[in-house]
């Protein structure tokens, strides 16, 4: 093997394992609300990524903008600015505005476009358990038509868990 791979091999690891690490970083401390403190929020990492690829975004889009390269060069550095500085503002927003409450006996999430849902336990309809590699989404449905999806390991979910389990008790 050349030395171009092994250098190459070591920076594919070196951010393996850091995007590892701070994965499990923050599962272990949820990033609660300062105001709340049973409300839970998006891993700050979100927002961090976010600042940083804002700038790569604007400086691609400024640069394109500039005339200063041929015509041809310009439109896909272009877009792809516009791009990453859309991912970019979806992600800060996602982080400022996201958040969800797990109570004993209701569920509330803001959505990033700041809409507020609630369903409460005794209000669940049917709810859907699925896996997509590490993350377990729970989906759950209220009578009235609310929905929720959100990361079951990602928040405690014990609750809600809880509560579906008691509904499926007979008796109750």
């Amino acid at each position: 093997m050349s030395e171009d791979r092994w250098i190459l091999l070591g920076i594919v690891m070196s951010v393996v394992l850091l995007a590892t690490a701070v994965v499990r970083w923050s599962r272990r401390r949820p990033n609660r609300d300062p105001d709340n403190a049973e409300t839970l929020r998006l891993p700050k990492i979100t927002a961090v990524a976010g600042w940083l690829v804002a700038p790569v975004g604007l400086l691609l889009i400024l640069s394109a903008g500039s005339g200063a390269m041929d015509p041809e060069d310009r439109t896909p550095m272009l877009i792809f600015g516009i791009v990453l500085f859309l991912v970019a503002a979806l992600l800060v927003a996602g982080y400022v505005n996201w958040y969800i409450i797990i109570r004993d006996d209701e569920i509330i999430q803001r959505t990033v476009t700041r809409k507020l849902r609630t369903i409460r336990y005794d209000n669940l309809d049917k709810c859907r358990k699925s896996s997509n590699g590490a993350a377990s989404m729970l989906k759950l449905w209220g009578y009235d038509g609310v929905v929720i999806t959100f990361n079951a390991g990602a928040f405690d979910a014990s609750p809600v868990l809880a509560a579906l389990e008691r509904r499926q008790t007979p008796g109750r």
